[in-house]
């Protein structure tokens, strides 16, 4: 347990938002889930997804946020060892990502809803839908696993920083590979993600302007699809932005900054930021919290 975090209302006004973040998020999952058990007509292919995700945000939010980064953030990066801080960031990256890929499948889910309307059924019948989703986390399960046992022995640790408000990737040259194509890789899906939803965009889109609707309900039905197109590249495009910091930025900001103000601190190749430093990467975390 660290005083400095304990008196530090940045730490405080974080953690109370990481907080209240993660219970709303569970609670509003949690209904998301029981309402797919609790009612036979919701079991379709497209709510499984949903429910499928929605359990693994709430395994995100209750190990990764309420189980670990809140009591890090109040009590200091020490209360946990760093094998537990790679277990916990591993995990949960790895859960985000398989999220990402759910997100992929919900697209590809309504764009085959309205192009190939009579492969819809067998291409996403409840059995098939669970064995892509099953497969997807399997496979992250896997990768999960591969990395622990690869990079826990060559102290090869991510660790969440309780100074700088965010995890941090392990930096020393042995560990490279770990996130070699991250940001890339995520580029790439984002990509192809507003390329599936513009083109069911654009066909909705068609389909409301070639109907007997009065122009009143096609102006409602278009303008709330507008919005929730735009909602979705929001979303996948804060996911990228959180990557290129996580991965790109934040590394050279550590690097720029060594020049000047670091010192050497322990064999995390970690240092004490300057005070403006510190406080710009805190604002930066409290701004994606948020927007989350």
């Amino acid at each position: 347990m660290t005083s400095s975090t304990l008196t530090d209302p940045l730490n405080w006004i974080a953690s109370i938002l990481m907080a209240l973040n993660g219970i709303f998020g569970i609670v509003c999952n949690g209904l998301i889930v029981y309402s797919f058990t609790a009612s036979s007509s919701e079991r379709t292919s497209f709510n499984l997804i949903c429910a499928y995700r929605a359990v693994i945000n709430i395994i995100i939010l209750g190990w990764g946020f309420l189980g670990t980064f809140v009591p890090l953030t109040l009590l200091g990066d020490s209360i946990f060892p760093p094998e537990y801080h790679m277990v916990v960031i591993t995990s949960v990256h790895s859960l985000y990502v398989g999220l990402q890929y759910c997100e992929f499948l919900v697209a590809f889910n309504r764009f085959c809803a309205m192009y190939i309307p009579l492969l819809y059924p067998t291409l996403f019948s409840i059995k098939t839908t669970f064995v892509f989703i099953t497969a997807i986390f399997s496979y992250r399960l896997g990768k999960v696993i591969y990395e622990l046992i690869k990079f826990i022995p060559i102290k090869c640790f991510s660790y969440y920083s309780s100074v700088d408000l965010m995890w941090v990737p392990a930096s020393g040259s042995n560990c490279r590979e770990k996130y070699v194509g991250v940001v890339d890789g995520t580029a790439i899906i984002i990509g192809i993600l507003i390329a599936i939803n513009l083109a069911t965009f654009v066909k909705l889109s068609l389909f409301y302007k070639s109907t007997e609707l009065d122009s009143r309900d096609i102006k409602l039905k278009m303008r709330r699809n507008r919005t929730m197109f735009m909602q979705t590249i929001l979303q996948d495009m804060a996911y990228l932005i959180d990557v290129i910091f996580t991965f790109q930025l934040s590394g050279s900001a550590y690097q720029r900054s060594g020049d000047d103000d670091y010192t050497d601190s322990n064999d995390k190749n970690t240092s004490s930021t300057s005070s403006v430093d510190r406080f710009y990467y805190r604002y930066l975390v409290l701004y994606f919290i948020k927007m989350r």
